[in-house]
């Protein structure tokens, strides 16, 4: 049997509901797969997808509330990096392997309060395509 069909297509995030439109409202971050299929019944279509959470605050106190930068759910994407670098360009974070997940901690010690800026970069597993995302992130550190 043919994958995906003919259109009009139809689309579901769960794979038995589904529905005219490709848009889906009310989506929280995080990782989803969506199923697109052709009205003539098809086998669908299942493709991965992202609701990035980009992260810009985090305050590594202990208190297991926003004290790591976690970007775990990138593990569906291909060649991920992420560098963290203070104000003077000096990389204070690279990621290595699939830990996408930093302390705020540099060299095994807390770095100080302030703003340090990041760079997120993934190729994309279907289309091939470089992806990137830059921003700053401020560490708040008890002094």
């Amino acid at each position: 049997m043919l994958r995906g069909g003919n259109a009009p297509y139809q689309y579901s995030l769960n794979g038995s509901d589904y529905q005219n439109s490709n848009v889906f409202t009310g989506l929280t971050r995080g990782p989803y797969k969506v199923y697109v299929i052709g009205r003539d019944g098809c086998q669908p279509v299942i493709k991965d997808f992202l609701i990035l959470n980009l992260i810009n605050t985090i305050t590594p106190n202990g208190d297991g509330r926003n004290d790591v930068l976690d970007y775990s759910d990138l593990r569906i994407k291909d060649q991920v990096s992420i560098e963290v670098v203070d104000r003077y360009g000096a990389a204070v974070y690279k990621s290595s392997g699939n830990n996408y997940k930093w302390d705020g901690k540099s060299g095994g010690r807390n770095l100080s309060t302030g703003t340090y800026w990041y760079i997120i970069k993934w190729i994309e597993p279907d289309t091939k395509l470089p992806v990137s995302h830059a921003g700053w992130l401020l560490i708040k550190n008890r002094e």
